[in-house]
């Protein structure tokens, strides 16, 4: 290394830019107005709020960004735990704990539409199968019945209907169906599921036996020829006596 680099080199200071690393702000420079509010402590509260009033601004600080607020009335991409309060702002008439969260989410979305056509044959079916029941049957105008009255058959899958089952379907009904028509029969069923294995076997065929050729010489045998004849020939004469 010449002695001319090596003076250059000692000589060398890094730029400002170089020495001084950039300290970010805490909230960047992008960042909306709403999330930087929430960020920070700012409210609208006057000078002399109650600690109560301090505590309860703190706590419905927004602390989401408009994106993730947006889901929250999607059915489908709701939490969990605000569903029920979904379910309440889109007016669901029949709500259960006990289902699971693929039914809960199925009756949200499906909400919009059985209002529409609410006191219909079809919300009265389409409630019930988005209650969890696997086969619904609205049987209108059954035989010997009042052109007002009608049937329902309900079947559930592998799995057993319990007493609460019942009265939820019948509460479904009665809140669907047109309120001018009256719930006869309310029929239920039990369905399982299962594999039948059947194996047929059909074995058919001639049996052929082919032997090597013999030559051998053929004598025809002799026929013995013999002639008989023989006649028989009767007169039978009969004399009476005179008169």
């Amino acid at each position: 290394m010449s002695k001319a680099y090596k003076r250059w080199h000692s000589k060398r200071r890094l730029p400002t830019w170089w020495s001084n690393p950039i300290r970010w702000p805490t909230a960047p420079a992008w960042t909306s107005s709403l999330q930087r509010a929430a960020m920070s402590d700012a409210h609208l509260l006057p000078p002399n709020a109650t600690p109560l009033e301090r505590a309860m601004a703190r706590a419905g600080r927004l602390r989401h960004t408009p994106e993730v607020i947006r889901t929250l009335w999607s059915p489908w991409d709701c939490p969990l735990l605000l569903l029920p309060w979904l379910a309440w702002a889109w007016s669901v008439d029949e709500w259960d704990l006990a289902w699971t969260e693929a039914q809960q989410r199925a009756m949200v979305a499906a909400s919009m539409r059985l209002h529409q056509k609410k006191g219909t044959t079809w919300a009265v079916r389409e409630a019930l199968l988005r209650s969890g029941l696997e086969s619904v049957r609205v049987i209108e105008h059954p035989e010997g019945a009042h052109w007002a009255e009608f049937d329902v058959d309900v079947a559930v899958v592998d799995r057993p209907l319990t007493q609460a089952a019942m009265e939820r379907a019948a509460a479904l009904i009665q809140e669907y169906k047109r309120q001018a028509c009256v719930l006869r029969t309310l029929r239920t069923s039990l369905q399982t599921r299962g594999t039948v294995t059947v194996g047929m076997q059909l074995l058919a065929g001639d049996t052929t036996t082919v032997y090597p050729m013999q030559s051998k010489d053929i004598t025809p045998a002799a026929l013995a020829q013999g002639w008989a004849f023989a006649a028989h020939d009767a007169l039978t004469t009969t004399i009476y006596p005179m008169h």
